[in-house]
């Protein structure tokens, strides 16, 4: 069942409800008020004419002691008569003596019917008065008030006529259901309207996530307003951008990462072409025991270089989760850095006859860094400026307390490209680059790598004269 019918019927029997038992509370008490009134009222009367009966019974009796036995019926009924006049019953000894009413009583069960009553109209210890009781005769719905003497053996019974207002309690129910039912109705008209327009952002929000279960994150639901569903409204159209921006920062993330294992290999390269000019030396040149043992372990320590750099640079883009020994910064003699990157640079060097000039200022200067990521940092740094440099050229390699420099003398960086440099797969001579293999990862890696060590990278270039770079450690 859809909420906006769950709402409209249980809100309708809360309504139906509280309505109702208010109308049949007002209406009970209505018609218990109108009866009590009526009850103080004629309950007043009725002890008033008792006892001006009593007293003109007591003047009867000290008047009939000499008179006959017979004579008190007529006194009592004479005395009765000008008090109650024609609207109560008289009960001697038991047996009717006067009615001026249209009913009959049952005296006898009147009395015990009243003896039950919790109401009782005391005149004093030798009467037997209660009222007042509620009774249906013919067809009438009548108010009883009982009294009775037991010393003088008489019992009245007088009446008030309540049926108009018993029917106009009824009529009173009726007419106060229907306005109740009238009402409910209407109520109900307006409060459905209402709900299936407070309910119509849910709809909205419904066919939203459809579309967002399809990848359709460019579909707003209405937030205006302060209502608090305009503010989920709000925070699904917040939550659908975010989504937007985390699919399309996992495909950037999966496309970057697919493309770095392709690339991985532009980072092997120039460590491999050494690895192969010693394996292809050996193969094809005679060499002394000593100078064949050297090339080996030259090859050896590269190869084990390179399984921990391969790592280390699949752990850098985030490929396989890092390792607590993953990057491992100790303290390095710079000095002996410097000359086992131009003993792995010397090949690509030999390219274009280029002279690579070191220095190291002091000699016994040492840092702190992941000797392995730092070499890829190097190299490619040398590498890019072998790329830029002409043939027969020279670059320099600096080393200092303050920073780490390369920098050559080749045709430079334009202005407007010297803050891409570092985005991946940016490249400045896209056509001479892609025709020697590079795809633009070179200094966006070393650029993490230099973050990794809280290092700092600045490029600076002359175009046509010379470029620049340094890492601040």
């Amino acid at each position: 069942m859809k909420l906006l019918i769950k709402i409209f019927f249980q809100t309708t029997c809360i309504i139906l409800l509280v309505s109702s038992g208010i109308f049949l509370y007002t209406t009970y008490c209505w018609k218990n008020q109108s009866i009590q009134n009526i009850n103080s009222y004629e309950s007043s009367i009725f002890r008033t004419n008792i006892l001006q009966f009593e007293n003109k019974t007591s003047l009867s009796d000290n008047q009939k002691q000499n008179a006959d036995n017979e004579m008190r019926p007529q006194i009592v009924t004479y005395a009765f008569r000008q008090v109650f006049h024609d609207s109560a019953v008289l009960y001697l000894d038991g047996k009717m003596t006067y009615n001026g009413t249209v009913y009959e009583f049952d005296v006898k069960k009147l009395r015990e019917l009243c003896a039950s009553k919790a109401n009782r109209v005391d005149h004093g210890s030798n009467s037997d008065g209660h009222g007042p009781m509620i009774s249906q005769i013919n067809g009438r719905t009548l108010l009883l008030f009982y009294y009775g003497n037991v010393n003088m053996g008489y019992q009245i019974v007088t009446y008030k006529d309540i049926t108009d207002v018993i029917e106009k309690s009824h009529l009173l129910f009726f007419q106060t259901g229907g306005f109740t039912l009238s009402l409910i109705v209407v109520m109900g008209i307006i409060l459905y309207l209402s709900l299936r327009k407070i309910t119509a952002p849910l709809t909205g929000l419904r066919e939203a996530t459809l579309l967002v279960s399809e990848g359709i994150y460019d579909f707003k639901v209405p937030s205006e307003g302060n209502t608090e569903l305009a503010q989920v409204g709000a925070t699904f159209n917040f939550m659908t951008g975010k989504i937007k921006e985390q699919i399309e920062s996992l495909s950037n993330i999966n496309r970057t990462q697919k493309q770095l294992i392709g690339s991985l290999a532009h980072e092997l390269k120039t460590p491999m072409t050494a690895i192969i000019g010693y394996a292809d030396t050996l193969l094809t040149v005679r060499l002394t025991p000593e100078r064949q043992e050297k090339a080996l372990i030259y090859i050896e320590n590269e190869c084990r270089r390179l399984s921990r750099l391969s790592m280390k640079m699949l752990e850098l883009t985030g490929l396989y989760e890092a390792s607590e020994d993953s990057f491992n910064p100790a303290e390095i003699q710079v000095d002996n850095f410097l000359k086992e990157v131009k003993e792995l640079i010397d090949c690509r060097l030999q390219e274009k006859n280029i002279s690579l000039d070191v220095f190291c200022e002091p000699k016994e200067l040492v840092k702190k860094f992941d000797q392995d990521l730092m070499i890829s940092v190097v190299t490619n740094l040398i590498d890019n400026a072998v790329k830029a440099s002409r043939k027969e050229s020279k670059i320099v390699l600096e080393a200092t307390p303050d920073h780490l420099m390369v920098q050559d003398f080749g045709k430079g960086i334009p202005k407007e490209d010297l803050e891409m440099v570092t985005e991946p797969f940016y490249m400045v001579d896209k056509s001479r680059s892609r025709a020697k293999g590079s795809v633009g990862l070179g200094l966006s890696l070393c650029q993490k790598i230099i973050e990794l060590h809280d290092f700092q990278l600045k490029i600076e270039s002359n175009p046509g004269k010379e470029t620049t770079v340094s890492v601040f450690w």
